[in-house]
């Protein structure tokens, strides 16, 4: 499943950004939610060409690191943010990942290509420092992403529940702290117990 992820985002590297909206003033209202305070560690998980680094640093006015399971998308990330040593990039699976923990984990528009939840859930617990907290923001909501990835095998990418749904695997290892739904968004937000 790894490889087919990988590859799928790796043919879409090159030209990711041209469909990329540049206005992230509704992303930044979602990421308020969030509660990033300064100097928070973050990590931009699934960061693909960065399209959020810049934002999650002016948030937490700190480093941020982007990990994504596609090279050719940090490559493009490495590009963008070149000579700012604020952003740095890894490309790994983040199952893999066992570096210091994070204040924050954020997962933007990239939540459906986590098709093992479960492993998901156990890894980001582990890679978060005691109370901190993961993220998982859409600026589209649950119809508009079922139609956006039509077609795509189960191993790329899963169709949402209902985000009270969706949270349930995560309430094992997590308190909920804010979620909420609409045609624009989709988002909820968790700190580690």
């Amino acid at each position: 499943m790894a490889n087919e992820i990988r590859d799928f985002f790796d043919e879409r590297a090159e030209a990711w950004d041209d469909h990329a909206d540049d206005d992230l003033s509704f992303v930044r209202t979602l990421f308020e939610k969030i509660g990033i305070k300064k100097g928070d560690r973050v990590l931009d998980l699934a960061c693909g060409t960065g399209v959020v680094t810049g934002l999650l640093h002016e948030l937490s006015g700190a480093p941020v690191l982007g990990i994504d399971i596609a090279p050719k998308m940090i490559e493009v990330a490495k590009r963008k943010y070149g000579g700012k040593d604020y952003a740095s990039f890894l490309a790994m699976d983040f199952l893999d990942y066992g570096g210091e923990p994070f204040d924050v984990i954020v997962i933007y528009n990239a939540y459906p290509h986590f098709v093992d939840v479960d492993a998901l859930v156990h890894k980001l617990s582990a890679c978060l420092k005691e109370g901190g907290r993961a993220a998982i923001i859409h600026s589209a909501g649950r119809k508009a992403l079922e139609k956006h990835h039509h077609g795509l095998s189960h191993s790329i990418s899963r169709n949402l529940l209902l985000v009270k749904e969706e949270i349930a695997p995560f309430l094992k290892e997590f308190d909920p702290v804010a979620y909420d739904e609409g045609e624009d968004r989709y988002y909820f937000v968790l700190a580690k117990k």
